[in-house]
Parts: C-alpha cells; structure tokens; sequence
C-alpha cells in the first residue's frame, strides 16, 4: 500500500515538472512550414483577400445606389414642388381674369344703366300730375256755393285726439 502511494506521488511530481518546462516554452521563434502548408495558406489568405474586396465593393455599390435613390426623390420632390407652382400661378392667373372680366361686365351694364336713365328723364313719381280737362259740372246756384265756401271756411278745422287736423270728405260738408 506504502508503495502504491510513493509511485503515485512520484508519478505526480514528474507530471507537475512537465507542465512547468511546458508553460516556459519560448513562441517567437522561426517557425518551418512545409511546402503544402505554406500553399494552403496562401489560397486562404487569398481567398479572405477577395472577400474583403468583394465586401467592400458591395458597400460602395450600395452607398451608390442610396446616393443615387436620394437624387432621385429630391429630384421627383423638386419637380413635383414646380408643378404645384405652376399650377397655382395659373389658379391665380384665371382667378384675376375672371375678376377682371366680371369687373368688365359690371362696368358696361352700369354704362348702359346710365345711359338708360339720362334717356329715360325725371321719374314720373317726382313730375307733378298732368291735370286732364275734365267736364265741369253746372254751376246750379253760384251765389249759394260762395256762402257755403265761406261757412265753410270760417269754421275751424276738425282735429283728432292727438291734435292733427282732419279734412272733411266733400259728401259730408
């Protein structure tokens, strides 16, 4: 059992000696590569090579194309802009036609109004009335109408209750 125990601690000790010589291994040196491992690791270099170029090259085409799709929309923006430019200084074009044309149909009927009402003269609410010859009736008694229009005239005018005066229909003088 004794034995057993010695060997194994032995067997430890040589194990723990290996290790340390191992972590004091020196890396810089000249490292040999034999021939196939020197090609193979120039296809690899190569081929990562290329890739980052193929990388590259991707990321400028589509820089390029978002540069050129911005282009694009800000050049549809502008024309789009100009189009609603144009077409509100043609709003704004016939709108002042239209008002000058109404302005001119306005203008020419109040000529014509004008016109119209210097021909036309005075209104006939402002003339006197044309008195019309109407047939006289017979003077039946003369002298009896002179001193009815004097009583008549001697009396003082009828008034209302708010005091203005009321003129008598000739039936009932």
């Amino acid at each position: 059992n004794k034995l057993l125990h010695h060997e194994i601690n032995g067997l430890k000790e040589a194990l723990l000696v290996k290790k340390k010589y191992k972590k004091k291994e020196y890396h810089g040196g000249a490292v040999l590569w034999s021939p196939r491992k020197v090609r193979e690791a120039r296809v690899r270099q190569s081929v990562k090579e290329q890739e980052e170029k193929e990388q590259k090259l991707r990321k400028a085409e589509t820089a390029e194309l978002r540069k050129v799709a911005k282009l694009y929309k800000e050049k549809i923006a502008e024309e789009k802009r100009v189009g609603r430019e144009a077409a509100k200084v043609a709003r704004e074009k016939e709108r002042a036609e239209k008002a000058a044309e109404r302005a001119r149909q306005k203008e020419a009927r109040d000529a014509v109004k004008a016109l119209q009402s210097t021909q036309k003269g005075k209104r006939k609410a402002s003339q006197p009335p044309t008195q019309s010859n109407k047939r006289q009736k017979r003077v039946v008694d003369a002298v009896a109408t002179k001193e009815a229009l004097g009583a008549v005239l001697a009396a003082p005018p009828k008034t209302t209750r708010r005091g203005r005066n009321v003129k008598l229909l000739s039936k009932y003088k």
